[in-house]
């Protein structure tokens, strides 16, 4: 067999750290929501041109039809994308959109139930991308860019239905919306709040302008404190205790020196999410204004019109009061270098038969290992997961645990 799989790794469990921040992206999401519903009632007109300007579809269905089931109250999906493309402008511009998404989760609302479930989808399964089968293996987390780069007239809403038919294909689930975070927007909020005091994990410095521990615009973060200093000029240092937005996303965005890598990154922006909502808890009139909507929502992409998002503010937060979270299982392999998560046959059952449910559909076999099809001699070169991992694909593995082992 040519590009012979090089070594198994270790089971797959995803990080405490990846959880986490599934689990406050959409927190953020869902308290935009809420946000905006309460000032939709005073500004609606307002709170209406500020989440428009949000707005892409991804034309993968009716508008009407899907906004019929919030209208009803009937449960719904969505795909939540966390990505970083910058901080200028926010997701509305002309500027370059192609990256790959960090953090991708479905998330299923029912407010019948009250129960808001989220289960992670590890970036890196084994994917055969719809529309860019030729391109085959490659993992989930490019289906977003490969339409956006291929594409320069491509809006920010086709590069998510990429993400969006290759999951459903997968899965055999359907995704009703969808919202992508850019995480860079955070320094926006950071400074709408009048900034933060988070405690650093580790010690570094990271330099906004070379993204190294040395150069201009530099940071130094000390382990186990919240003071941290800066130096314009990378030499001259001042101390602080409190972050601004700049140094919010200095601190979120050093990868190479953290011995976690994405980890650690991961690790760190959880802690900025958890430190913001904290914030909002313990003075909530901070964001009841216009100001702090236009900040946030620039920096939320969705195909959920202001209608939809008032509708859901009123009609499905009570289902935020009960969130359950969990993760797609898979095994670990290097294949022609490159590190993937393959999923079994039965694994991604599990997920199907969770989603489903939760969305009152009637039970279904799961979808296709890699999405879109793939050639004889494509399969021949990676072969299935069924086979590579056959320990896995048993009927315990129909069982979901969730993250509190339930």
């Amino acid at each position: 067999m040519s590009n012979e799989v090089n070594h198994r790794m270790d089971k797959y469990s995803t990080s405490r750290n990846k959880k986490h921040i599934a689990r406050y992206l959409l927190l953020f999401v869902l308290f935009i929501l809420i946000v905006s519903a309460i000032l939709g009632a005073v500004y609606l007109h307002t709170v209406q041109k500020s989440v428009n300007r949000s707005y892409s579809a991804t034309g993968l269905h009716s508008e009407g039809s899907v906004s019929n089931l919030i209208q009803k109250k009937k449960p719904i999906s969505f795909l939540v994308l966390g990505t970083d493309v910058g901080t200028e402008g926010g997701f509305g511009t002309d500027r370059n959109r192609v990256g790959l998404t960090d953090s991708m989760m479905v998330v299923t609302i029912n407010p019948k139930s009250k129960t808001t479930t989220l289960i992670s989808v590890p970036r890196d399964i084994m994917t055969s991308i719809s529309g860019f089968e030729t391109s085959f293996p490659q993992k989930l987390n490019a289906a977003y860019a490969f339409k956006e780069s291929s594409d320069n007239k491509a809006s920010l809403g086709d590069g998510v239905s990429t993400a969006i038919v290759t999951l459903q294909k997968m899965f055999n689930f359907p995704i009703n919306y969808y919202a992508m975070v850019n995480m860079s927007g955070l320094g926006d909020v950071v400074d709408q709040l009048g900034g933060v005091s988070v405690k650093s994990p580790l010690t570094f410095a990271f330099s906004q302008e070379t993204a190294h521990a040395t150069g201009k615009d530099l940071y130094q973060f000390q382990q186990d404190s919240t003071n941290f200093k800066y130096a314009s000029d990378g030499q001259n240092f001042q101390s602080f205790s409190k972050m601004n937005g700049k140094a919010a996303l200095a601190f979120s965005r050093m990868r190479y020196q953290d011995p976690l890598g994405d980890y650690g990154r991961t690790q760190r922006q959880r802690i900025l999410l958890n430190a913001i909502i904290k914030k909002i808890k313990g003075n909530p009139s901070k964001i009841l204004n216009l100001k702090f909507i236009n900040a946030t929502t620039k920096n939320i992409a969705s195909d959920l019109t202001a209608q939809d998002m008032l509708a859901l503010g009123s009609n499905y937060m009570s289902a935020s009061k009960n969130i359950v979270s969990y993760t797609v299982q898979g095994e670990g392999e290097m294949y022609d270098g490159v590190s993937f998560q393959r999923v079994t046959t039965a694994q991604r059952q599990a997920i199907t038969n969770k989603v489903r449910a939760n969305l009152g559909l009637s039970p279904a076999d799961t979808g296709s290992e890699f999405g879109s099809n793939i050639s004889s001699e494509q399969l021949l070169q990676v072969d299935t997961a069924d086979n590579l991992y056959p320990e896995d694909n048993t009927d315990s593995n129909l069982t979901l645990k969730s993250e509190d082992g339930n």
